[in-house]
Order: structure tokens, then C-alpha cells, then sequence
């Protein structure tokens, strides 16, 4: 068969422009697959192959390979110069009585949902099949979860397409734990979040993104709340609260210990912190409390002796700014054999005028050991000054 040779340097003006190809703008015609495909195929015999088809059509060859698999229809004015080429009168005959016209707004749907679908086939998302059935991939996504609930977010990137990210921030000293997180991600997204990120506002901090939609959906789905954790109520999954895994405990809790925790300087003593956003304001609590010097804390104490709505304030953040997911951290310590105690330590003065309740988990200086062995704690610094007090 005689093999047409395009010119090389014809056309120089629209090449330069450029094409939409697959996603141009024009009605479409929605063929079978193995007719669309016999039409591909025959028009680009008569050049050699799909790429010189490609050149002569003047879209990229990433269309001509989508419109041959059938994941893209054709537009109308390509599907004609197409029969054109493949001459064939019996293909033009059963394309013309088996094609359906699309219009452009049917087109643009379908472009942008392939482009989602393309997007997706990107990323692994494990199914809760999935995680309760493997207990490697179970740990590294309990350990991820809790790293973003403990150090991250989950935000609207594009509100007008509902668009989803996630980011995760650690102090500026606490890359180990951002390359441990950057791991994570690779292993059960197969996404790379890429090297860690200098904060614009100065800050001593790293951080790091996650711009798929998809994980971001993932994370929400598996108990991640959107925007402010604070305010929300959220708990662990429910796949991690009801594993009989001891290891998948300790990957849940890790990010806690090492991202909300502390070591005590003088007890040793581990402590983990978590706010909660409550309705009491600056007009509710006394005013000689609240404008006691530049302090904007109340401690236990305090709020013990104070009265709001006839009970007393410690008593009423207990029931309605509880942290819901600190329970579950608390409830995956005792399992683990730690004798540990959360309590209400103190309320903070925001500066929208609201207090947030903190709540400390303590573990006690005697599991150090414990806490050590069980990899609950791998930040260096905090390993290094807990191990101090193993001595």
C-alpha cells in the first residue's frame, strides 16, 4: 500500500498555535469501540502509523491513542477529515448510521470526567477491605491518618469545584518525621509529596502537600474533618479502634506522641495535648479573670471555681468541648497496658474573644521503656531526652 508523506513545513501557523486536541471545543460523534477503532486504525495505515496520523490531523498523539481505545469520542470535524482519509465507503456508511452526535456540553462533561478518571489512576487508595485484611498496609495508613489529624488538614483548594487537598506541617527541626510522613504517602498512595516547603510567614516550620483530590477525599472519608479540627467533632477510624493489631495501635498512636507530645524536663513524664474549641466567650467568665495582666489562660483551678450557666466551667467544657478523638487516642494507650489519665489542664482566650478547652493525656515517667519499645515516640529529640530518663 502507497504510504502518504505529510509536508514537514506546512502549516507552520497552526502548529505554533497549538490544538486542544482530545478536549476541543466542537460537537462530538460517539461511536462503538471496535468502530472507532477500525476507523483509527484504517486512517492510520494510510499514513504508516497513529503518530503520522497525529501530525496530519494536528492534534497530539495522545488523542489519536484515546480515540483508538475508546476512551475519548471524536469531534466532528476530525471524524470527517478521518473517513476522508481511510476512503473506505462501507466504513463511512456505518459510521454514519451507528454514530451519535454529542453536543459541546455533553462534550466538555465527558473531557473533564476522563481527565478525573486519569487523575485517579494516578493514586492507590486502599479499600477498608483492604486495611483490615493486610496488616502492613493497615499500619502505614493508621500512622498517615494520625498524622494528619495530630499535625495537618484537609482544605478546600477550589470551592467552586469542590476541590480537596491536604498538608501537614512539623517544626523546622522535625524533618525526620517529615521524611517518615513523605514515606507513608509513597507506600500506600504511591504519591510523592516532594521535599519539604519553607512557610511564607517566617515561621520555623516545613511543610508539605498533598494536591490529589482523590487522597484528600480518602482522608476525609477515613475521619479526617474539613478546615478547623478544633471545632469539629471526628474520631479515629473505625478500622484502626477495631483491630486486634497491637502494631497498628502503635502506628496510630506515634503521630500523636511525636507531633501533640512532650517530654517533661523535671518528671519525665509524657505529655499529649489537644484543643477544643467551646461557645463560651469573653462576656460569659468573669472580667477579673479575664483581664488578669497579658495571661489568656485559666487554669484547672480556676475554672473549677467559676460558675457559667449554674454549673461550674470546668464541668461544662468536660461535656461540650470534650475532644472526641483524644478518647480514642487514650482508649489505644490503656490497651497497649499503659496506665495513662487525660484531663482538662486549662482554657485559652482565642482572638475571636472564644476560650478553646486543652486536654493532657499524661503517661506516666515508669512506662518510658514502654513507650521506647513500641516505637510510640521516634522524633530524635524526644527519643533522646525520654531515653535520659530510662537511665
Amino acid at each position: 500500500m502507497d504510504v502518504m508523506r505529510r509536508p514537514a513545513l506546512d502549516n507552520l501557523d497552526t502548529m505554533a498555535r497549538g490544538t486542544r486536541g482530545a478536549y476541543r471545543k466542537e460537537d462530538r460523534v460517539a461511536l462503538p469501540p471496535e468502530l472507532q477503532r477500525e476507523l483509527i486504525d484504517k486512517a492510520a495505515s494510510r499514513y504508516g502509523n497513529c503518530q503520522e496520523l497525529a501530525k496530519h490531523l494536528e492534534i497530539p498523539k495522545s488523542s489519536v491513542h484515546y480515540y483508538r481505545i475508546g476512551r475519548l469520542t471524536i469531534p466532528q470535524s476530525l471524524l470527517e477529515k478521518m473517513l476522508d482519509t481511510a476512503n473506505d465507503d462501507d466504513l463511512r456508511e456505518r459510521v454514519t448510521n451507528r454514530g451519535i452526535a454529542k453536543d459541546r456540553t455533553w462534550a466538555n462533561e465527558y473531557a473533564i470526567s476522563v481527565y478525573r478518571e486519569m487523575c485517579r489512576d494516578k493514586v492507590r487508595l486502599p479499600t477498608k477491605e483492604e486495611l483490615e485484611s493486610d496488616d502492613e498496609l493497615r499500619r502505614k495508613a493508621a500512622a498517615i491518618v494520625s498524622y494528619v489529624m495530630a499535625e495537618g488538614s484537609v482544605w478546600l483548594m477550589k470551592k467552586e469545584w469542590g476541590e480537596l487537598a491536604a498538608n501537614i506541617t512539623f517544626g523546622s527541626h522535625e524533618t525526620d518525621l517529615y521524611d517518615h510522613f513523605r514515606s507513608l504517602c509513597n507506600a500506600v498512595f504511591s504519591c510523592d509529596i516532594g521535599p519539604p516547603q519553607m512557610p511564607g510567614n517566617g515561621a520555623k516550620a516545613i511543610r508539605g502537600f498533598i494536591y490529589s483530590r482523590f487522597v484528600a477525599e480518602w482522608l476525609v472519608a477515613n475521619g479526617v474533618p474539613i478546615g478547623d479540627k478544633a471545632s469539629a467533632a471526628y474520631h479515629l477510624p473505625s478500622w484502626v479502634m477495631q483491630s486486634r493489631d497491637h502494631l497498628t495501635w502503635c502506628a496510630s498512636l506515634q503521630p500523636w506522641f511525636d507531633g501533640e507530645g512532650h517530654v517533661s524536663r523535671k518528671l519525665g513524664n509524657i505529655l499529649v495535648g489537644q484543643s477544643r474549641h467551646s461557645d463560651l466567650d469573653v462576656y460569659v467568665l468573669p472580667h477579673k479573670l479575664v483581664s488578669r495582666g497579658a495571661s489568656r489562660y485559666m487554669t484547672s483551678a480556676e475554672l473549677r471555681s467559676v460558675d457559667v450557666f449554674g454549673i461550674r466551667a470546668n464541668d461544662y467544657l468536660s461535656v461540650m468541648s470534650r475532644s472526641e478523638v483524644f478518647d480514642d487516642v487514650l482508649t489505644l494507650i490503656q490497651r497497649l497496658g499503659v496506665d495513662a489519665r487525660i484531663r482538662l489542664a486549662s482554657a485559652h482566650l482565642k482572638d475571636d474573644g472564644f476560650w478553646s478547652a486543652n486536654w493532657i493525656i499524661t503517661v506516666p515517667r515508669r512506662y518510658a521503656s514502654s513507650v521506647l519499645t513500641m516505637d510510640l515516640m521516634r522524633q530524635n529529640m524526644k527519643v533522646a531526652r525520654l531515653r535520659a530518663f530510662t537511665i
